[in-house]
């Protein structure tokens, strides 16, 4: 067999692996979602811990990453203070990281459900006396 020949089959062959190697890449995992009060979400701008009044929530979301099994992001942190009542209740605020986790597939859909939610300074959260951290797990489906 020539040179020629050889060289030919050589880089026919390496071509062929990495147009395999690139079909596998692209058939990764697909992504994840987050349902925030029964919408999924992919990279969502805004979450809400309580879906029935909305008094707790982050808004504002810069996404750092965002993988299959885990998302990390700033934002800026809300808590109602419902006084005198939630209707005219004192919204506070506060920065903080926002980290999904706890990916499960359900409803046909990869799902991160975990929240996990803490002050960038350091300080406890609003309405939160001593904690600088909350967590909470998304499971309202809706219909």
């Amino acid at each position: 067999m020539s040179k020629k020949i050889l060289a030919i089959i050589t880089v026919t062959f390496c071509g062929l692996l990495m147009a395999g190697v690139t079909t596998h890449v692209s058939a990764a995992t697909p992504p994840s979602y987050f349902n925030d009060c029964g919408y999924p979400e992919y990279k969502l701008e805004s979450l809400t811990e309580f879906c029935a009044d909305a008094g707790t929530g982050v808004t504002k979301i810069k996404w750092s990453s965002w993988t299959s099994t885990r998302a990390v992001g700033t934002g800026s942190y809300y808590a109602n203070l419902c006084d005198p009542n939630c209707a005219d209740g004192k919204l506070i605020w506060a920065k903080v990281k926002v980290v999904l986790s706890g990916a499960k597939v359900t409803h046909g859909k990869r799902y991160l459900m975990n929240v996990t939610v803490s002050s960038i300074n350091g300080k406890p959260l609003p309405k939160e006396s001593r904690s600088n951290t909350i967590g909470w797990v998304t499971d309202y489906w809706m219909g």
